[in-house]
C-alpha cells in the first residue's frame, strides 16, 4: 500500500514553517523560512517564502511535490475575501498536484487546539489576531490589527 502524505504551512510575519506528515500524522519533513505574510513582503515574498520552507521539508522526507496528497495554509494577512483570488493563484505557483486548502493562520490555533474544531484563538506575534469559529464552521468572528492598530 502507498503511503500517503500531506503538507502544512503556517505561513507566519516572521517565522513561516512547513510539515510534511504521513497518514497516521508521523513527521517526516520540516522546513522554514523568512517572513511570508504579503502586507511585509508583497505577494512574491510570501510565494518565495513558502517555496523554500516546502522545499527543505520534501528534501528531508525524501518526497517530491508529486508525493503530496493534500495541503493546508495558514496564512498570515490573509483577513478578507478580496484577497481569496490572489492568495489561492499565489499557493498554486508551488506546483502542488494536490487539493489545498488556506485559512487565516489563527483559525490554525482553533482546529489544533481544540477538540470539536470551534471556538477562539488569539495570535499575539508580529500583529495581532483574534478569530473564533461558531460550531458549525458556518460564521467567522475576527478583530486583526498590526500593533496598537486594532479593530478594521
Amino acid at each position: 500500500m502507498e503511503t500517503i502524505h500531506y503538507l502544512g504551512l503556517d505561513l507566519g510575519s516572521t517565522t513561516p514553517h512547513a510539515l510534511i506528515v504521513d497518514r497516521s500524522g508521523r513527521a517526516v519533513g520540516f522546513g522554514e523560512s523568512g517572513a511570508a505574510n504579503h502586507e511585509s513582503v508583497g505577494y512574491d515574498g510570501m510565494f518565495e517564502a513558502m517555496n523554500q520552507a516546502m522545499h527543505q521539508a520534501l528534501s528531508e522526507s525524501g518526497l517530491t511535490r508529486d508525493g503530496i496528497a493534500g495541503a493546508g495554509f495558514g496564512v498570515a494577512g490573509y483577513d478578507w475575501a478580496s484577497e481569496r483570488e490572489i492568495t489561492r493563484s499565489t499557493i498554486q505557483r508551488l506546483g502542488l498536484n494536490a487539493p489545498f486548502k488556506f485559512v487565516n493562520d489563527a483559525v490554525l490555533g482553533i482546529v489544533a487546539g481544540t477538540e470539536e474544531g470551534w471556538g477562539i484563538a488569539i495570535v499575539s506575534g508580529t500583529g495581532c489576531n483574534c478569530r473564533g469559529l461558531d460550531r458549525e464552521h458556518a460564521r467567522e468572528g475576527r478583530v486583526t490589527g498590526h500593533g496598537l492598530l486594532l479593530g478594521e
